[in-house]
């Protein structure tokens, strides 16, 4: 690893996410020959991967990254080539460490601006580039993570009434790239949704979910339906409008079915189901200890 060069942008307002920072490694004071400062002018979000001509922009790259407010709505990303958000921290006073790709850039947002105008900013940026060794070691320290998407939406012109002998439903969810969820309407189907449909997890993994219906007559039911016999359990009734539903679990092989009527005012019925995956051996660990907790019942 290089050593590490420290790189302080000034600005009299606010970073915007979206502007291009044009200013080149002459545009800098430079002190101890890795230490640069700047002063911005004009609107600026946005830092290319070879951090103003200082560094190569074909280099894998650590950048820590601290921020002179601890301001939550102020926060950076580092984005690929194809401007789609790769990972978001929110800026504080403290260095935070993201891995920068060639061909990445930083998208920086803030948000300090107060009632009487634009405040000064300051954001300092530590970059060390990285060899293939490092960056191995990198990614073994950085295991992946699930950020599946697990909100779905069905709108409906009309009452569930769940049919829970009919043939499992299988809703044709459609990606929502406005609002990030998955999306259907369906105006006919009652029969109980498999969860397979609303859990794209591997079939190793259980599922925590939670519903909530918007625009009913707070007469909501969580019902959940074992697939072979289609016996089921009402583990909630009269979920009031637009509130969440307790969570319950179901199986892999589970089916989940709606039941709410329309408000009187009419128009779209919608539930939302939210859903997390179960790790293996995370549910029986839960029950367990919720027995201990109740001294020692079997749940």
């Amino acid at each position: 690893m290089s050593e590490v060069s420290l790189i302080r942008l000034l600005k009299s307002s606010d970073f915007d996410g979206t502007t291009p920072i044009t200013i080149t490694r002459d545009n800098f004071a430079v002190s101890g020959q890795r230490n640069y400062v700047a002063t911005l002018v004009g609107p600026g979000g946005t830092i290319g991967a070879d951090f103003f001509g200082i560094f190569s922009p074909n280099s894998a790259k650590v950048v820590g990254i601290a921020f002179n407010t601890a301001n939550p709505r102020s926060f950076v990303r580092v984005i690929d080539s194809s401007n789609r958000p790769r990972e978001q921290i929110s800026l504080n006073p403290f260095f935070q460490y993201v891995l920068v790709n060639p061909g990445d850039r930083l998208a920086v947002f803030s948000a300090e601006a107060v009632l009487t105008g634009p405040v000064p900013v300051e954001l300092t940026i530590a970059v060390n580039e990285l060899t293939e060794a490092q960056h191995v070691d990198w990614a073994i320290a950085h295991p992946p993570a699930s950020h599946q998407h697990t909100r779905f939406r069905i709108i409906r012109r009309g009452n569930f009434t769940p049919a829970l002998t009919a043939a499992a439903w299988l809703p044709n969810f459609v990606w929502n790239p406005t609002h990030s969820f998955f999306e259907a309407s369906d105006n006919l189907n009652q029969g109980p949704i498999a969860i397979s449909t609303v859990s794209p997890f591997s079939r190793m993994y259980g599922t925590l979910f939670s519903v909530r219906y918007s625009n009913s007559n707070n007469d909501g039911k969580l019902i959940l339906v074992e697939n072979q016999t289609r016996a089921f359990h009402e583990a909630q009734v009269n979920i009031q409008n637009v509130r969440w539903s307790r969570v319950t679990y179901a199986s892999h092989d589970d089916l989940l079915a709606l039941s709410a009527t329309t408000a009187p005012v009419g128009g779209d019925l919608i539930v939302d189901i939210e859903t997390v995956r179960v790790e293996p051996g995370d549910r029986l660990r839960g029950r367990y200890s919720e027995a201990e907790a109740a001294g020692g019942s079997n749940l």
